[in-house]
């Protein structure tokens, strides 16, 4: 398995990279220095031209009509008919309205989501009161994730920045979070009784009461209790908010209290009655500016907000920019494969020209020769003091030219497994159980030694220096104050590159484990988390851990190119594969103090390691998961036998 297979497995989709390079400019020291400093400035003139150019409101306009009206419009045509409206024609327009044609197809892209949403909307009126009232709604999150393809955050983050939006065109009385329709206590009442009889009978039916059953039954809990709930509900109604949908968890932890019953559903239950109390007063009034909002109106022009920095400059190819190239797209990836450098001119009008070398990374070098093509270029200055200028090459080509094999191979050397068909990934923050495998494979040396270097960092030298910048404050101590501060931006920046390096090698890592088992379904756990409302160690846990799924993806696309074969990478359910022993199937007796890494079975007595066995609870899942979607098709193949699992 040393060699990579010259099998095609299916034709790769074309990808597009960045990669930064820097430029070396002639002479002494000194005299480098002055051309860098001078080329940087004019680059930096440039930018400003750009930030101008690109707010310009007849720009905007232009831009957005366009894009609403031919949305797949080649940018090369949208260019001149931006220019042709603004009259300017200059060279940096051209690099200033491909970065605002592109911005404006995004602002499009979001208005059309809007338009969506809001035909969910009134045709889901209990969801539309549920937005209108909390900013969010769980149920058409769920939907909106599978059926846009995009993470839960970013549907949280947009249907709450829109509901924040909306208040454009509500009235005074109805400004998010602001105080809603008042409500007596009977109202209350009644609407408890109303919600309970209508949710059993549509949530009872055969299909749906397994999912359903605890939310019938919590209902049917409050509804017994009315007279201790509809107290709480009735003031939380009346009272204004600085967020509502926080604010319910505090109403949830009350109710339980006073319950004495801490239920999961409690907090969707709860949800449900207020929607419907508040549904004969807010109904047609939430229909009515759903239907006549316009979305246009709703999601901000381009580059409305200021960002801190200048956007770079894009080098797009066959356009005489100032910044000057050796020739078209070809020719530069035809001198980046030969020399791996070619020439750059800075230009400004009645002044010299002054010349850089763009030089190529041997990595760079190695994907132009494997198959990828320049694309075009982008070029940033820099603040002092360093005045460095940045250029980035947009490369274009075949997914599996960026793969690299080296560290691959390495991994190969030190792991040891037995083959299995199957293999289960639980993830965790970092540290020695980040990666969990079923088949038990532990991480080589070098995960560890990062993994220390980031301990110390994260639990020596960072509280140390944040107590002594405290103590500095205090003191009035303004030069090692800003001494210390420095230092402490610099461990951050340490750490962040540890964390970088870390993720850089899990996709290797993984596709070693897979090729030396020779696994065909790769298993691991569904880890869209969301940091936002948790706190401490939790949180800190969560923003540690690798959860971007293209990590998991590149390591199956590694894998499958080495062994000749498609792996399969399922994502399962991860609710409840810490809970229970995979051998006997008893409660694992968890403590986040004392017993949390290896911990008892209430069952059979046994210490167990709860990271692996998870692991192999994910295999177990995810077996079911696919048999249960073969099963769906009678003339599909079974799985087969498969290997012995340790």
């Amino acid at each position: 398995m040393s060699s990579v297979s010259s099998q095609v497995l299916k034709q790769q989709n074309i990808v597009v990279r960045t990669y930064q390079m820097g430029v070396k400019f002639p002479g002494t020291r000194e005299e480098r220095r002055a051309l860098e400093r001078e080329a940087n400035q004019r680059i930096k003139g440039l930018q400003v031209q750009q930030e101008d150019i690109i707010r310009d409101k007849v720009a905007v306009q232009a831009a957005l009509e366009l894009a609403r009206t031919d949305y797949h419009k080649n940018p090369k045509y949208a260019i001149s008919k931006i220019s042709k409206v603004t009259k300017n024609s200059r060279n940096i327009a051209v690099s200033a309205y491909n970065s605002l044609f592109t911005a404006s197809k995004i602002t499009v892209g979001k208005e059309r989501k809007v338009a969506d949403f809001f035909s969910m909307l009134l045709n889901m009126p209990e969801r539309a009161i549920e937005w209108f009232v909390f900013g969010r709604s769980p149920i058409l999150e769920n939907y909106l994730v599978k059926k846009w393809e995009v993470s839960r955050i970013y549907i949280i983050n947009f249907i709450h920045g829109l509901r924040r939006q909306f208040d454009k065109i509500c009235s005074s009385n109805l400004k998010y979070n602001s105080s809603l329709p008042l409500l007596s206590q009977k109202e209350v009442e009644k609407s408890i009784n109303v919600c309970y009889k209508k949710k059993c009978r549509d949530l009872t039916t055969p299909e749906l009461m397994k999912k359903t059953e605890n939310f019938v039954l919590i209902l049917r809990t409050l509804q017994a209790n009315t007279d201790i709930i509809a107290p709480f509900l009735t003031s939380w109604i009346n009272t204004v908010h600085s967020s509502r949908w926080k604010s319910m968890e505090k109403l949830r932890n009350e109710i339980a209290e006073a319950l004495g019953s801490k239920n999961r559903s409690l907090f969707s239950a709860l949800r449900t009655i207020i929607v419907f109390a508040l549904f004969p007063n807010l109904g047609k009034t939430v229909h009515d500016l759903i239907q006549k909002a316009q979305p246009e109106r709703l999601i901000n022009p381009p580059f409305k907000r200021k960002k801190k920095g200048r956007r770079p400059i894009l080098l797009l190819m066959g356009t005489r920019h100032i910044v000057m190239r050796p020739g078209d797209a070809n020719y530069m990836t035809f001198l980046a494969k030969a020399d791996g450098r070619f020439d750059l001119s800075f230009l400004l009008k009645n002044h010299p020209r002054i010349i850089g070398e763009l030089i190529f990374p041997k990595r760079v070098r190695e994907y132009l020769i494997n198959g990828a093509k320049i694309r075009c270029l982008s070029i940033r200055s820099e603040q002092a003091p360093g005045y460095k200028i940045r250029v980035y090459a947009f490369l274009e080509g075949p997914e599996e030219v960026f793969l690299n094999y080296k560290l691959v191979k390495e991994f190969l050397k030190v792991i040891k497994v037995s083959k299995t068909d199957f293999v289960g990934l639980d993830v965790n923050r970092i540290g020695e159980h980040m990666l969990a495998l079923s088949n038990e494979v532990r991480l080589p040396k070098r995960f560890k030694v990062l993994f220390e270097r980031y301990r110390m960092l994260d639990k020596k030298r960072m509280p140390e220096l944040h107590f002594s910048l405290t103590c500095k404050a205090k003191q009035k101590k303004i030069a090692s104050y800003y001494k210390t501060k420095g230092e402490l931006n610099r461990i951050y920046k340490r750490k962040r590159n540890i964390v970088k390096e870390i993720r850089n090698l899990i996709p290797h890592f993984l596709a070693a484990v897979i090729i030396k088992s020779q696994c065909k379904v790769f298993f691991m756990e569904d880890i869209e988390y969301n940091p936002k409302g948790k706190k401490g160690a939790l949180a800190k846990a969560i923003k540690s851990m690798p959860k971007s799924i293209s990590l998991f993806e590149k390591a199956t696309v590694l894998a499958s190119n080495m062994l000749g074969y498609k792996v399969q990478l399922v994502t399962v359910d991860q609710r409840g594969t810490s809970r229970y022993h995979n051998k006997c199937g008893g409660k694992i007796e968890r403590d986040p103090r004392n017993h949390y890494d290896r911990a008892p079975c209430k069952k059979c007595g046994k210490k167990v390691n709860t990271h692996t066995n998870a692991a192999k609870n994910i295999v177990e899942k995810g077996l079911k998961k696919l048999k249960s979607q073969y099963r769906s098709s009678p003339h599909t193949r079974s799985l087969g036998t498969p290997n012995k699992q340790n």
